[in-house]
């Protein structure tokens, strides 16, 4: 049977749109792919940025540690250099130490505090 012109436009036309649809999906199907593999490149800089943040942060956790223990070990020696120099520090010659009697009320309290005045 013999193919008529309208036919043969008709197909012609199907093929192309079957090409161009063949086409579109390709394209989209390679864009598909660039997602994916831009997706999966993102997923391993996160990550790697994830365990870079954790390195970090257990370093600072680490420092923060050893400068407590340095502040507190400086601590340490200022109180041993205060004590030290309050030890040195000589008692002056003419030094009383005060003996006051506790207040135990059977007295003038006004009489006792003049004690404290002197």
């Amino acid at each position: 049977m013999p193919i008529t012109r309208n036919q043969a436009s008709s197909t012609n036309e199907g093929e192309d749109t079957l090409q161009r649809l063949l086409r579109g999906v390709t394209s989209l199907q390679a864009r598909s792919d660039e997602q994916s593999r831009l997706s999966v490149e993102a997923e391993q800089r996160q990550a790697e940025a994830e365990e870079r943040y954790r390195l970090v942060e257990e370093r600072h956790l680490e420092a923060m540690k050893v400068a407590e223990q340095r502040e507190e070990e400086l601590r340490q020696q200022i109180a041993a250099l205060r004590a030290a120099s309050e030890h040195e520090t000589p008692i002056p010659p003419n030094f009383r130490e005060v003996v006051v009697e506790p207040f135990d009320g059977s007295q003038d309290p006004y009489a006792h505090l003049q004690a404290f005045q002197t």
